[in-house]
């Protein structure tokens, strides 16, 4: 985010090759985070909000790949001297829905509603949702938050 206003949209998808070693899945990641902070830098953003980890997720591999990542991520926002909020997925959920506990095709009929936008991709409809969580810390449209958004957001500042 810059200057509050939403200035890039873009899905980085990334399989894991062939080669299971654990040098190619680090690789991997770091090929993500690379992308990341090539945005980072076209960009400059202002914050960066980065969803926390879903420690519910049935695969310990992909929590392990994802807490990788995670952590890779904020090293990269720590060098360049970007802000950053950790916001969990329960979190995220409330501030979209009301519910911490929405399900996903919950999460895409609310982004609908509330801002009329839709996504086919729930990856691109968490994005979202956390970009505006980002304005409403910003202090943009504060004046249209829903009473659990401004929970979310008073407890997010802490972060800051």
């Amino acid at each position: 985010m810059k200057e509050g206003k939403l200035d890039c949209e873009q899905l980085i998808k990334s399989k894991p090759s062939s080669d299971r070693s654990y040098k190619a899945e680090t690789l991997r990641l770091m090929k993500i985070r690379d992308q990341i902070a090539e945005i980072a830098d076209t960009k400059e953003p202002t914050l960066a909000l980065i969803e926390g980890l879903a420690f519910a997720i049935r695969s310990t591999t992909a929590l392990v790949q994802l807490a990788g990542l995670n952590y890779l991520v904020r090293e990269m926002l720590v060098e360049r001297n970007i802000p950053f909020i950790i916001v969990s997925p329960t979190t995220l959920k409330k501030f979209i829905t009301g519910s911490g506990t929405a399900k996903k095709d919950v999460m895409l009929l609310e982004t609908f509603k509330r801002y009329g936008i839709s996504f086919a991709d729930d990856n691109l409809a968490d994005g979202y949702a956390l970009s505006r969580c980002g304005l409403a810390l910003l202090g943009e449209e504060t004046e249209k938050l829903t009473l659990k958004q401004q929970e979310v957001v008073k407890l997010l500042m802490e972060q800051l």
